[in-house]
């Protein structure tokens, strides 16, 4: 395993999955539990209308409890005062202006704690029960991220895209500060490798990336990513250490001993976030928040 060094001057933040549970209790017990040891963020993906589709992965079923990531967001603000909240977004299920709106919204009810991270969706049957045509999905997303930055600092914006067409609108009340805009990209047929185009988007349009569930199985190929990644953000013109990465560890899948190793692996490759992932919460709440405090109690002091 080559690791390209790279270590900025800055803090590396570390945050978790919020888990697939089902029932309010389970949630609300997580959530306290993990903003009461310390973590940095919590993020949780979406389906909204999730398809039976051929490229449905067979080790995830579409009837998971999938939330919807604005009222989830909402939920983990109400019970919250510092944790950052982490939510990933299909954008084009939503027009960018409600999108724009949703955000700014759950960024004021939480003095500044969103991190929003959008992506245009792997099951395109999803997006196309939205009456968006899959094959747009990359142009509307450029549009809805340029919309929503000039919603959250203008009072009043005209927009005039190929797709999106806005005429002296405004959102009030807009967020105190632009809202970070994070990208993420991959499908599970590609082991969560953004495509060529993807990661270009990525790299010169957003504020950083976050890595999708399947590239966290193979680090070889997640250390790659990075690497062009970041080569891409220099050659579009921009700070490369002010481009966040967001990488991830799978707890239910790396033994104990392979935990350390692993975050140093992606700290030394220029991550800033690391996120613990355990969406699948197979042992309930209590397993889940036992298996966060065993992580702190391993890397205490250390980061």
């Amino acid at each position: 395993m080559t690791i390209p060094e790279h270590t900025p001057d800055r803090r590396l933040r570390i945050g978790g999955d919020l888990p697939y549970f089902a029932t309010h209790t389970e949630l609300r017990d997580y959530v306290q539990a993990f903003e009461e040891m310390g973590y940095d963020h919590l993020g949780f993906g979406e389906h909204v209308l999730p398809a039976r589709a051929p490229n449905w992965p067979s080790s995830i079923s579409p009837c998971e409890p999938w939330h919807e990531a604005f009222t989830r967001a909402a939920f983990v603000a109400a019970l919250t005062s510092r944790v950052e909240i982490a939510a990933s977004v299909l954008l084009p299920l939503r027009s960018a202006g409600l999108a724009a709106k949703q955000a700014a919204e759950i960024d004021l009810f939480s003095e500044g704690r969103l991190r929003l991270s959008v992506s245009v969706g792997w099951n395109r049957e999803e997006v196309a029960a939205f009456g968006v045509d899959p094959a747009t999905r990359g142009r509307l997303i450029e549009e809805q991220v340029e919309v929503m930055r000039l919603l959250w600092t203008e009072p009043f914006v005209n927009y005039r895209g190929k797709l999106i067409q806005l005429e002296e609108v405004a959102v009030n009340p807009r967020p105190v500060r632009p809202v970070p805009v994070w990208m993420g990209g991959g499908d599970f047929e590609g082991g969560g490798v953004p495509r060529p185009v993807v990661l270009d988007r990525m790299a010169r349009i957003a504020d950083g990336y976050k890595m999708f569930g399947p590239l966290m199985r193979n680090v070889d190929a997640g250390l790659d990513v990075v690497r062009r990644l970041r080569a891409l953000v220099a050659k579009h013109g921009r700070n490369v250490d002010d481009f966040g990465i967001e990488a991830r560890i799978p707890l239910q899948l790396v033994p104990e001993e392979e935990w350390v190793p692993r975050l140093e692996t992606w700290r030394r490759a220029g991550a800033s976030h690391i996120t613990l992932s355990n969406r699948r919460g197979a042992g309930g709440a209590d397993a889940e928040i036992a298996r966060l405090a065993r992580f702190r109690e391993l890397t205490d002091g250390l980061y």
